[in-house]
């Protein structure tokens, strides 16, 4: 495999995971892009803001029971720039049917990894090859007495990589609970559960499933929103003991090893996501966003340096009928993605039912 690649798909899979390749939730499923966040305003507030009805078409393809009948019309773009000149995005449609009854999500997540130097194993180049991967969904949801709300999407995963394809099927599925009196909401949501159709060899591999649980608050005297998200409910364990990286020597050259509730408390931490969102006006015409993901922070960061690695940070404007958000998200000391997402909705801005 060529170097180039090695190196993107290697940075692709520790970033989009959340691990290292040998660590406990990294390099162990196919399809990795499939983490990837789909919008920016999800990448700013820490990867899973998925418990806040905010009419966040991103948010809702991580959750598809966030989606809700006042979306529709909504259409969003978001593009991603990752390492090594791998560019991600995504683009939807919303659409309410039914009598609003019904509202279901369309569109696609992708990766491509643009033009490849083939060479053999002596590093003697012989052309070009393009890799990609993309996955095309719908998802659909229907409320119950409002505050209820049920969504499942079905998901098309079609992987390219020069003459070698793989093809894949996911199902994803939520609950969505929001209280509007005491302004609160919680989600509990499976992704990415299915299978290989088609591998790219013989060996069929895992999909990256994951179960999520999440709530979020807003203030009641401040239009401050704070996301708890906790990853990998399916997965307690998710620490990787590095020796390399000990830094708890004593004399005489021991290793302090830690304690029951030390290591409890690590992997604790290593399940939580923080999400802080601030947003002025009445049609939120500006938002500020924070988050950090510790799973990230420590499985990316590296020993004796400070970095951004696990903080996340953005902002959202409004703009006529348009919405643009932005979000910086940082891996490592080599750097981090940007992100740009563009919304707006096409019944608004047209001024017709469609």
């Amino acid at each position: 495999m060529e170097k180039r690649y090695s190196i993107a798909v290697a940075l692709l899979m520790c970033v989009l995971t959340g691990g290292r390749l040998s660590a406990q939730t990294g390099g162990r499923e196919v399809f990795p892009f499939l983490q990837a966040s789909p919008g920016a305003r999800v990448a700013a507030l820490g990867g899973m803001p998925v418990s806040w009805r905010a009419g966040d078409p991103g948010a809702a393809f991580l959750n598809p029971s966030l989606l809700t009948s006042d979306m529709s019309g909504s259409l969003q773009f978001s593009s991603t720039s990752y390492f090594a000149d791998v560019r991600l995005g995504h683009f939807s449609y919303v659409h309410a049917i039914d009598s609003n009854r019904y509202t279901l999500m369309a569109g696609v997540h992708y990766a491509r990894y643009g033009d490849i130097p083939r060479t053999d194993v002596y590093d003697v180049q012989g052309g070009q090859f393009r890799a990609s991967d993309a996955d095309f969904y719908l998802s659909a949801s229907r409320a119950f007495r409002e505050r209820i709300i049920v969504g499942a999407g079905i998901h098309y995963i079609h992987s390219t990589l020069d003459a070698h394809q793989s093809q894949g099927l996911a199902f994803s599925a939520g609950v969505s609970y929001a209280n509007p009196e005491r302004h609160y909401g919680l989600s509990l949501v499976l992704r990415n559960a299915g299978f290989q159709l088609s591998p790219y060899h013989q060996l069929r591999e895992a999909l990256p499933l994951e179960v999520q649980l999440g709530f979020s608050k807003k203030l009641k005297h401040l239009p401050l929103i704070y996301h708890l998200g906790f990853r990998h409910i399916e997965r307690w364990n998710l620490r990787y003991d590095d020796p390399d990286l000990s830094d708890g020597d004593l004399l005489f050259g021991e290793e302090e090893e830690p304690g029951a509730f030390d290591r409890t408390l690590s992997n604790l931490m290593r399940h939580l996501v923080l999400g802080v969102e601030l947003n002025i006006g009445k049609r939120e015409n500006f938002s500020l966003r924070l988050g950090y993901n510790h799973l990230r922070n420590r499985d990316l960061s590296v020993a004796d340096y400070r970095s951004l690695s696990g903080l996340s940070g953005g902002f959202g404007i409004r703009i006529y009928k348009f919405r643009f958000e932005y979000a910086y998200s940082g891996y490592h000391i080599a750097g981090g993605s940007s992100q740009i997402s563009i919304r707006t909705n096409l019944q608004q801005l047209f001024g017709r039912d469609m």
